[in-house]
């Protein structure tokens, strides 16, 4: 790939990039206003040591979080299983299961799942503590199914049930995410991927802690009714990517990938990724990338090691974020290829 058709592939994507700058509809009235945030936080280690710039470069079983048309992509049937150490002692797992039907497709299954481990109860009358804990979860599992429409277009679906549970109290929703991958004939056969995730319903909590009693007359205190207490109906973080990837350089031995992407989201202005992976024989990787335009994610690191076994493929893959003034993070992911 030649230092013009680079300049080229940037300048592209500068120019989509300014045209979500003009157009975005997210506003600072709205940020903070979503709820089922664990759908924000990325999965993949590889993805992930590129700044998330994957929308058009996911080529493995993470695509059914990133762009479900990237599924379309397997060659073989495909597990991944993903941890992270998230803020404030958080945990975040992933687990993904891949199964290609030549001449039909890929299909797929997802779990996604935030726990924020044990906290301890606190109220105004023992703000020392009840000896009581209680934990935060969050828990989505999706459906995929992705095929190539033509040799170079893929186009995929999932849908999913996404659950919050606060203590005693739960809010549940159904949700679509609809994604596409163009191959291009220039730029070293440039892809071209775009997603809309999360488009779905509302979350409105419920639970026994939301049941109070009351008196409605002062002279018979106990004569109480029961009812329960309403809460807000608030939206799922709902995006849109779009992104561009490919070779930068390629021989026998080495491989250069470079990837962007722009996002737009309902609850914050866009963002933009650039990321970058180096190839040794396919074997061993080493990965970087940069988010702009966030309050707390900037630079990424990563590496990845592929092994080829009797039964299977085995790739691991690491990758550090820093996050600013919160603690740095490191997210692990093994994926067996068979």
């Amino acid at each position: 790939m030649s230092r013009n058709a680079i300049i080229l592939f940037f300048n592209i994507f500068l120019w989509v990039s300014g045209i979500f700058a003009q157009t975005t509809s997210s506003s600072m009235e709205q940020v903070g206003t979503s709820v089922a945030n664990v759908l924000k936080v990325g999965v993949g280690a590889r993805s992930l040591a590129m700044a998330g710039a994957s929308v058009a470069d996911c080529d493995d079983i993470s695509s059914m979080y990133w762009n479900a048309g990237a599924l379309a992509r397997l060659e073989k049937n495909e597990i991944i299983f993903h941890q992270a150490n998230w803020l404030v002692d958080s945990k975040i797992y992933y687990f993904g299961l891949g199964y290609h039907i030549p001449s039909v497709g890929s299909f797929g299954i997802s779990i996604h799942y935030f726990s924020s481990g044990d906290i301890e109860e606190t109220t105004l009358k023992i703000p020392e503590g009840t000896g009581r804990y209680f934990s935060a979860n969050d828990f989505a599992m999706g459906l995929t199914y992705s095929r190539k429409i033509t040799n170079r277009f893929s186009a995929g679906i999932t849908v999913k049930m996404i659950e919050e549970a606060l203590d005693r109290e739960k809010a549940r929703t159904i949700a679509f995410d609809v994604g596409t991958l163009f191959e291009t004939n220039f730029l070293n056969n440039m892809r071209i991927g775009m997603s809309l995730s999360n488009l779905g319903g509302q979350m409105q909590f419920s639970g026994s802690d939301l049941t109070v009693q009351y008196s409605t007359n002062p002279n018979y205190p106990t004569k109480v009714t029961r009812t329960s207490l309403d809460t807000d109906e608030w939206d799922i973080p709902l995006y849109f990517r779009f992104g561009l990837a490919t070779e930068a350089y390629e021989n026998e031995h080495i491989r250069l990938t470079i990837s962007s992407e722009v996002m737009d989201s309902r609850d914050f202005i866009h963002r933009i990724a650039v990321g970058s992976e180096f190839s040794w024989t396919e074997m061993v990787y080493l990965r970087g990338g940069y988010q702009f335009n966030t309050d707390d994610v900037d630079f990424s690191l990563g590496a990845g090691i592929k092994l080829t076994l009797d039964w299977a493929e085995v790739r691991v893959d690491y990758a550090y974020s820093n996050l600013g003034v919160f603690s740095d993070t490191q997210r692990f992911s093994i994926i067996f290829a068979f």
